[in-house]
């Protein structure tokens, strides 16, 4: 798995990003008070607009442990995490516009920097993975 993966580094990355993404991925299709607890939307609508980023982030998952095992000929994870940095730049550069009042807040208060670093963790890793291939 390792040689395939392309390396240590690689690898490690790739299982990092599985567990991120697994993590994310669950809290925002099942439990109810992550996107209002965690991220700071107070509408319980906001509840049902994370259940669908959670589910396609599952789906990131489950394609990426695919690759990783090579389960059904999938051998190269290259596109989805082609998808999940695309994902993360657009993440970053909106909680960017939000923090820099470049684009107003849904309830007009401050937006936290936290949500601005988020993005960046599994960014980071996608690169770190993309140059030691």
């Amino acid at each position: 798995m390792i040689e395939t993966a392309g390396g240590m580094i690689p690898f490690l990355c790739h299982v990092f990003l599985i567990l991120f993404g697994g993590f994310f991925g669950l809290n925002f299709a099942f439990n109810k008070g992550f996107v209002q607890k965690s991220i700071g939307y107070e509408n319980i609508q906001a509840t049902y607009m994370g259940r669908p980023l959670g589910f396609l982030m599952m789906g990131l998952v489950l394609m990426a442990a695919a690759a990783l095992f090579q389960v059904g000929g999938v051998t190269s994870a290259n596109e989805v995490f082609g998808a999940l940095f695309i994902f993360t730049v657009l993440a970053f550069l909106y909680n960017l516009s939000l923090t820099m009042n470049i684009l107003p807040t849904h309830d007009g208060n401050p937006h936290e920097i936290k949500n601005v670093i988020r993005p960046l963790i599994p960014m980071v890793v996608i690169l770190i993975r993309y140059f030691t291939l």
